[in-house]
């Protein structure tokens, strides 16, 4: 009995043992991840990872995959590697850590390489993402794109995407016929799947499309046939409601017509008369003219006003938003009309100098109302704009760029006011805008990936008149952070696409988790989609916390679209150059 008992202490301390020594060798082998952009960078660009568990001082070197030749040396500091004085061009690089223990994705580093992968990817989600004409025939929203809505800025993308770089889509295989749409369209046999919200007089809409507006040309580039499309559709059916709990009844809306000042402005500058019938030009002008007072582009919109937003609130431990989600949506971002006003002040200048006179008087209120009564402190009116913050700087930053003379005293200030907010909660081993530097890394509760997405666009149209030089180096590292944040460097180590085998090639590790499939805008049938992106609950280092919607949206790839030609504008100094 004796030795039984024996026997039975000595497994037991035996079993402890090795379970401490197993726990103790874990800690020593503890997986020290290195984590960036699965994709790459350019050189003379910004060029930094993340080590979240790594200690200041440990040395970290850059070579090719599968190579143990050593190209660049550097050291971690507070979670932060840098390696951006690593300019040269190549594919397959990789991160190694700590003696080679530790090794990120393999990435590329060449020059324009946001264009050569991503754009093709960004024309295509546009081309599947059509209302009833694409991957799917059906309209949630009622919109002339699937998950469409009155703010998601799906035209005026295009035009800046267009804009930065003509013969890229010019050159580029088309995929849009036109006429082979028209017959699909009109036949007998296609059937539209109406059993979404907003869907009704839609077909009819679509219909009156191809039937009552005059065609681009064929040979037009894709792009331009899309810009044809957006536009044609709220020709046919301009009154749209946003079924995402908006207060707003279906009506049209302001930055519905806002929309077709960037086509007429665009019109001379890229000689769309190549492409577009002159009588399509008519009509559009005729639209903003005819709509643009009633639906309230004149004035100051009383939802850009911070008392009107909700607040945030904790019950039962969960993080609660009011049921009309403002300002978390998006719908009202401060400034929306202020460019569409400078763009018609130019488009009707020669014509209607009085009316041109009106317009550039709108933009100048509008400027002056943000200059004195937005507060950049209130996360609502950042990063709580979602995924149409970028239009509010850029839109500011257009305005004292290209007509100084009329912009009213005290932007440049506002500007930098905004810049130095950005730098302030940045602070961080990621690089990464917080929503504010309390409980909130992102936006409350909402997928925000369409804000990483556009924020490139307005941090570097911010970049081009901030005077203060750390101001102006910190925003541009903070700018291309987020990309690298959309494509992996994040917590949970996986770029946004829950589909990267559609359009993200170089991605080896998608977003884990994605939406149900073909119950709602159908979007996961889309090319080039960005669907998620880590919550408050994985930040600061918590791979493990709980998941946000991983669904993506138009709005994701319409801001994304306006970064994609700012990025290229800004690499050929040329900002606002072709604007």
């Amino acid at each position: 009995m004796t030795n039984r008992k024996t026997n039975i202490i000595l497994k037991l301390f035996l079993g402890s043992s090795i379970l401490i020594l197993a726990s103790f060798q874990a800690l020593v082998n503890k997986h020290e991840p290195v984590i960036l952009n699965q994709t790459g960078f350019e050189p003379d660009a910004p060029k930094r990872f993340t080590a979240p568990l790594t200690s200041d001082g440990a040395v970290f070197v850059i070579r090719k995959k599968n190579d143990s030749k050593n190209l660049f040396q550097a050291k971690v500091k507070n979670h932060i590697g840098d390696f951006t004085a690593f300019n040269a061009q190549g594919k397959d690089f990789v991160v190694v850590l700590k003696g080679g223990t530790e090794t990120s994705f393999p990435f590329n580093i060449e020059r324009n390489f946001y264009q050569e992968q991503f754009w093709n990817s960004a024309l295509n989600f546009m081309v599947d993402s059509r209302s009833v004409t694409g991957s799917h025939p059906s309209a949630y929203g009622g919109s002339p794109w699937r998950d469409g809505v009155y703010y998601a800025y799906e035209v005026p993308s295009l035009i800046w995407l267009y804009r930065a770089d003509p013969a890229f889509f010019e050159q580029m295989t088309k995929q849009i016929n036109w006429e082979d749409d028209k017959q699909r369209i009109l036949s007998s046999g296609f059937i539209f799947d109406a059993n979404n919200p907003e869907s009704d007089q839609v077909m009819e809409s679509v219909k009156r499309y191809y039937t009552e507006l005059a065609a681009p040309h064929e040979d037009a580039p894709d792009i331009v046939k899309l810009i044809h499309w957006g536009l044609g559709f709220y020709l046919m059916k301009p009154y749209t409601k946003d079924p995402s709990a908006d207060p707003a009844p279906r009506q049209i809306h302001s930055q519905v017509v806002e929309q077709f000042s960037h086509l007429l402005y665009a019109w001379d500058r890229l000689k769309l008369n190549r492409w577009l019938p002159q009588s399509f030009y008519d009509q559009c002008l005729h639209f903003a003219l005819t709509h643009w007072k009633a639906s309230g582009s004149f004035g100051v919109d009383p939802l850009w006003d911070t008392k009107t937003y909700t607040d945030p609130d904790k019950a039962a431990g969960e993080w609660k938003l009011d049921k009309d989600l403002h300002p978390y949506k998006g719908r009202h971002v401060p400034g929306h009309s202020i460019l569409p006003n400078l763009y018609m002040s130019q488009v009707v200048k020669d014509k209607y100098p009085e009316l041109s006179a009106t317009f550039l008087a709108a933009a100048q209120e509008q400027t002056r109302w943000i200059i004195e009564h937005l507060d950049w402190n209130h996360p609502g009116t950042t990063k709580g704009q979602r995924g149409s913050e970028f239009q509010t700087i850029l839109n500011l930053v257009w305005f004292l760029e290209k007509m100084p003379e009329h912009a009213p005293e005290g932007l440049q200030q506002k500007i930098e006011v905004w810049a130095k907010t950005v730098v302030s909660r940045s602070d961080n081993m990621w690089d990464f805008r917080r929503y504010d530097l309390q409980d909130h890394w992102t936006i409350p509760v909402m997928n925000e990936t369409g804000n990483l997405a556009g924020f490139p666009a307005c941090a570097l149209a911010a970049y081009r008149v901030v005077k203060d030089e750390h101001v102006k180096a910190r925003i541009r590292e903070v700018a291309y952070a987020h990309i690298d944040n959309l494509f992996g460097r994040n917590p949970k180590m996986a770029a946004a696409s829950h589909r990267p085998e559609k359009g993200y090639e170089l991605v080896e590790r998608g977003w884990p988790i994605g939406y149900k499939l073909d119950v709602c805008a159908r979007l996961e049938f889309c090319r080039g989609g960005l669907d998620a992106s880590p919550g408050s609950e994985m930040y600061p280092y918590n791979p493990d916390g709980k998941y946000r919607h991983p669904e993506g949206w138009i709005n994701w790839n319409a801001s994304w679209n306006v970064s994609l030609a700012m990025l290229k504008q800004y690499r050929e100094n040329e900002f606002f150059s072709k604007y």
